[in-house]
């Protein structure tokens, strides 16, 4: 993402509710992915006019991190835009409509009952919600509402749901769960099918849940989380290969010896 010339050292995201190898800080959003900056003094200038709010509250460090699933909206222009993965493992703005920018999914990460049996679970980005529904498991998906910070729905974990890789060599494919083989002392494996029919594996603790097969919650990219071979990649540039019988190549040559025959 950084230019050749732009510099010796990346931006360092300030900390907050993502692992260090897990986010990206806002000015890099706003200089490279976006292009509405080409300096620190015009990202200064856009942050100190309370014009970025990431998942709902207005945001004013240049370096604050921003990870997968955050929502990033734009006042000034109404532009909304959630932070995902795409399959080549790099960061991926994508466009949402204004009705999809209140919402936004957290996997739930550990779960407790402290005090006055008061049930807690913890999500992957930090945040803490109390008094919620008691069957919400770890490893399942809660839907919640920037606007009141509340949990309004949540996705169990299990045979059926559509997930999306955040981590491993599948990082940024989407499929469905069709097996999960549970193994003591080890992490489960969890086997997926992508839209295209391609299958593959990944650990349980890679796997995020954005749906049931056929109701996602949010909206995915163009690509679909579908990870193309490069084979496949060059077809899509350059044109499909055409593959031809040695009769034909014979009838080719001949005709082309004819047509220089008949030039002399």
């Amino acid at each position: 993402m950084l230019d050749k010339l732009g510099g010796t050292f990346a931006p360092r995201p300030s900390t907050g509710p993502h692992s260090l190898k897990e986010c990206i800080p806002l000015c890099l959003l706003l200089t490279k992915k976006l292009q509405y900056a080409e300096n620190s003094k015009e990202i200064s200038i856009i942050l100190n006019d309370k014009q970025i709010k990431i998942n709902g509250r207005v945001r004013i460090d240049k370096k604050f991190p921003v990870g997968f699933m955050d929502v990033l909206e734009i006042l000034k222009t109404k532009e909304s835009f959630r932070l995902l993965y795409n399959t080549n493992k790099k960061f991926l703005l994508h466009r949402i409509t204004d009705e999809e920018n209140n919402i936004k999914l957290c996997k739930v990460v550990n779960k407790a009952t402290l005090s006055g049996d008061i049930p807690h679970i913890y999500t992957d980005d930090g945040s803490t919600f109390r008094y919620v529904d008691p069957s919400i498991k770890v490893g399942d998906t809660i839907k919640l509402d920037l606007s009141s910070r509340k949990v309004i729905d949540f996705i169990s974990f299990g045979i059926g749901k559509t997930a999306f890789i955040t981590k491993g060599k599948n990082l940024g494919c989407v499929g469905t769960i069709f097996q999960i083989d549970e193994k003591e002392g080890i992490c489960d494996t969890i086997h997926l099918k992508d839209s295209a029919g391609r299958t593959f594996l990944t650990q349980k603790s890679n796997v995020f849940v954005i749906g049931d097969e056929n109701n996602v919650l949010i909206s995915l990219p163009e690509e679909k989380g579908v990870k193309i071979s490069e084979y496949e990649k060059s077809n899509l540039r350059y044109g499909e290969l055409i593959e031809r019988n040695e009769g034909e190549e014979e009838e080719s040559i001949s005709e082309e010896n004819n047509e220089m025959e008949e030039e002399e």
